[in-house]
């Protein structure tokens, strides 16, 4: 199956899961969602932030995946660092697909409300904007995250950015990208 077919099915995919209850809302981030508002790059997995209804468990999603659609899912614990505290795993097609909950995770969960519909590939998603991809990439900032948040600043309120770091207490993370 090729990579824009993948994305294509899992984003079906997520969007049954919503339709059926599970998760309440999503928008993808990472390389990917970087490649709707920047020139496009190479990635080796699909992120998506996910807010899971009150009621539904991150176990309750995985088993979901398994069960209704027959993927492997592989439940990762997450990490201070990054501020993510519940992620899982599956492979779809040629692809990898990484679910990180929003539960929790504020900026997240403020990425997943302020998300635009966007096409990406053909397909009606939500994309988090460049100012909370900026910020989510600030968090384990990796030097492809660096790279990153340069080219999205290009694209980005800058004031908003500024805004949105005090907001989350990541200005001291953000202030050597705006001196460049």
């Amino acid at each position: 199956m090729p990579v824009v077919e993948a994305f294509r099915n899992a984003v079906s995919l997520l969007d049954e899961l919503r339709a059926g209850g599970t998760i309440k809302d999503y928008a993808l981030i990472g390389g990917l969602a970087l490649s709707a508002w920047t020139r496009p790059r190479t990635t080796r997995d699909v992120d998506v932030v996910v807010l899971l209804h009150k009621d539904v468990s991150w176990k309750n999603l995985s088993s979901d995946i398994e069960h209704r659609f027959h993927k492997r899912v592989f439940l990762q614990e997450g990490n201070q660092r990054t501020h993510i505290k519940e992620k899982l795993s599956f492979i779809f097609g040629q692809i990898e697909i990484d679910l990180i909950s929003a539960r929790g995770f504020k900026l997240a969960q403020k990425a997943i409300e302020h998300a635009l519909p966007t096409d990406v590939f053909d397909k009606r998603v939500k994309v988090a904007t460049p100012e909370y991809l900026i910020l989510l990439k600030l968090l384990p900032l990796s030097e492809q995250d660096s790279v990153d948040i340069k080219r999205l600043l290009k694209k980005a309120d800058i004031k908003k950015v500024i805004e949105l770091a005090k907001t989350f207490h990541l200005t001291v993370k953000l202030e050597p990208f705006l001196k460049n």
